[in-house]
């Protein structure tokens, strides 16, 4: 399913006046270079053995969500993607010596990758309201309470494939700019008025992108 992103206005700062001309740039070359694809899947939860959710056939190892088993009745897990072309730009763009656009490039893509997720959560949030469910907190591979390696299962259960998305063994992601992550669902859950991902990030205090 693809799916196509307004991208984010990053000129609304005052002191960004000046470089307005070059953002704008940037974010026409984004949009042309962004194939923006996403998928996901919604599991009832079958049992939850302490730190681990038993989810049909898969098994997903995630402290973070297994913490919510009180309200716990299902789990999201989803991947986006922006494609191939706008890192392989970036890269480019490092290697011709202009690493000052590369790296606008660079967070204008990031900006819009994490824009995407949020329309897969809206649509997750959209999905689970219909059966009553709550969205509850929402984390990656990586962050404190999913570790790296349950990306392949994330994943899996995302049924990322069909999207181009894939893991190494290290449990990056490829495409590039990619994210995957899982949320919980329950009818008691506490409601999230925002994504939590930025709250379990452990780079969220040096983070540009926020």
């Amino acid at each position: 399913m693809l799916h196509t992103v307004d991208t984010p206005s990053l000129d609304s700062a005052e002191k960004l006046r000046p470089r307005r001309p070059a953002l704008a740039m940037i974010e026409r070359e984004a949009r042309a270079l962004a194939s923006p694809a996403f998928s996901y899947r919604i599991f009832p939860v079958m049992e939850v053995c302490g730190e681990s959710i038993v989810l049909g056939e898969e098994t997903l190892h995630t402290p973070g969500l297994a913490a919510e088993s009180g309200g716990l009745r299902a789990v999201a897990a989803a991947a986006c993607t922006l494609g191939t072309a706008i890192q392989e730009r970036i890269s480019a763009l490092f290697a011709a010596r202009q690493p000052s656009r590369a790296l606008a490039l660079d967070t204008v893509s990031n900006e819009l990758l994490f824009h995407l997720a949020d329309r897969v959560l809206a649509a997750i949030h959209r999905e689970a309201r219909r059966d009553a469910l709550r969205t509850g907190i929402d984390i990656s591979p990586g962050d404190p309470g999913v570790p790296l390696d349950q990306q392949a299962t994330v994943l899996a259960l995302a049924n990322a494939a069909p999207q181009g998305i894939a893991a190494t063994e290290a449990g990056a992601l490829f495409p590039v700019k990619s994210l995957s992550f899982v949320v919980a669902l329950g009818p008691t859950l506490r409601r999230r008025s925002t994504s939590g991902r930025c709250n379990c990030c452990p780079s969220r205090d040096r983070c540009t992108v926020k």
